[in-house]
């Protein structure tokens, strides 16, 4: 069992373990050992604003180098798709992400990616692990601090920005865009793009200073980009996160879009295209159940998965499926790139919007999600569920007041130290089950 890494890489309060300056160098240490064992020797590091992010990357690049890893390349701030898709199209053997994605400033995490661009697998990242303890309290730990930090080089973002550029077909003219890039990773590429591709763009929260990363912006606070595109009468709205791999969009009428929304508009064209290679659309536990049911209307089986989005790429890769995501807004297009990205799946989405001559609400309108009750409940120790009888119990109670007019999941958080309750059903009344036993 996994002691470091969770759904999405290794995560915590910068400065506190696992993500101490000693940690960190007993992780570079084995990742090191780990590109060395792959025959490896090129390494790409990339980050978000986070204040902390410069000294994480710091850190790993003197351990990487301790252990004679030789090319170590620093890309700066930069989306985390866009470090996976440089460190496949450059050849580099593994690419590092310093990044916590939406979570508040103090917060930071370490995302690996392999050479092929897609996230280190559930038995490697054990394998680090182990490696990772192996390196903790060794003269190494403090030795690395002594070696050279990366290689600078020519920045590699232009490679990235072509790529996606490659994805808008003749353009986005004349759309009027709103960009929240959440004073985070997406706050350079993303409106050079959409500026390159003949959006009218207005951007907010561009402005990073370390600690306003994600702080009352982005994809988890649209409150400012709605009231942007009602100010400028834009046509669409887009929210990122601190990393830009998740997006959620704001539709002219002003209404909110997340993942499932997206996953519904982009099925129904691929499968008239005849491009959803087959047939099928991959979701999560947390996918929502009306969902389902209006793929099912269209002949699109949904495929469910735990939460995270390398489960949902596993699940695309077993299936053969080329659109899969998680309402967070996590969509990942497979037949266009390895991993979640944020910026891509608005491109995507505004081109959709212009080839189509429709608006975005339009694109949607068959959709209408059941309501659903969201909560989460701080703990100290993550206790499996099926040893506890009373949250069981609670779980069951709970459970039987759905019926069969809703659906329940409990789950323990990934990233955080949360016990996570979804309820949901075709009225907002039936999906809050009374937390009683």
């Amino acid at each position: 069992m996994r002691k470091l890494f969770g759904t999405d890489g290794i995560r915590g309060v910068a400065g506190r373990f696992p993500l101490d300056e000693e940690t960190v160098c007993a992780i570079g240490l084995a990742l090191a050992e780990f590109v060395g064992t792959q025959g490896g020797s090129r390494v790409l590091i990339g980050r978000d604003t986070r204040e902390s992010s410069p000294w994480i990357a710091g850190r790993l690049s003197q351990a990487l180098a301790y252990r004679g890893i030789a090319a170590i390349h620093d890309l700066g701030v930069i989306p985390t798709a866009g470090l996976a898709y440089l460190t496949r199209a450059r050849g580099y053997d593994l690419g590092i992400m310093i990044s916590a994605s939406h979570n508040p400033y103090q917060d930071n995490g370490i995302k690996l990616f392999s050479g092929q661009g897609f996230k280190i697998s559930d038995d490697r990242e054990l394998e680090i692990e182990r490696s990772i303890e192996s390196w903790r309290n060794t003269p190494a730990v403090s030795a690395c601090r002594g070696s050279a930090g990366p290689d600078k080089r020519e920045s590699l973002a232009a490679d990235y920005l072509d790529f996606l550029s490659r994805q808008a077909g003749s353009g986005l003219e004349p759309l009027r865009v709103g960009l929240d890039v959440c004073n985070g990773a997406a706050g350079v590429i993303g409106p050079r793009l959409f500026n390159r591709l003949g959006a009218e763009v207005t951007v907010i929260n561009d402005r990073p200073d370390g600690r306003n990363i994600n702080r009352n912006c982005g994809s988890l606070h649209l409150e400012g980009l709605t009231r942007a595109v009602e100010a400028n009468s834009l046509d669409l709205g887009v929210a990122f996160d601190g990393d830009a791999d998740r997006v959620l969009c704001v539709t002219g009428s002003g209404k909110w879009l997340d993942g499932d929304h997206f996953l519904y508009a982009l099925s129904r064209d691929w499968k008239a295209k005849g491009t959803l290679a087959s047939g099928k659309v991959v979701g999560t536990i947390m996918t929502n159940l009306a969902l389902e049911k209006a793929l099912i209307r269209e002949g699109i089986p949904l495929i469910r998965t735990p939460v995270g989005d390398k489960y949902v790429l596993e699940a695309m890769r077993t299936s053969g499926a080329v659109l899969g995501g998680e309402p967070s807004g996590h969509i990942i297009l497979g037949n266009l790139h390895t991993t979640g990205d944020g910026i891509l799946t608005a491109v995507k989405l505004a081109e959709l919007l212009v080839r189509r001559g429709l608006s975005l609400d339009d694109l949607v309108a068959g959709y209408r999600p059941f309501p659903q009750v969201l909560d989460g409940l701080r703990v100290s120790r993550k206790i499996p569920i099926e040893q506890s009888p009373e949250l069981l119990a609670l779980i069951g109670n709970a459970r039987a007041q759905l019926s069969d007019s809703g659906r329940m999941v409990v789950r323990y958080s990934g990233t955080e130290p949360l016990l996570r309750i979804m309820a949901e059903g075709r009225e907002l009344a039936q999906s809050k089950p009374r937390w009683k036993a």
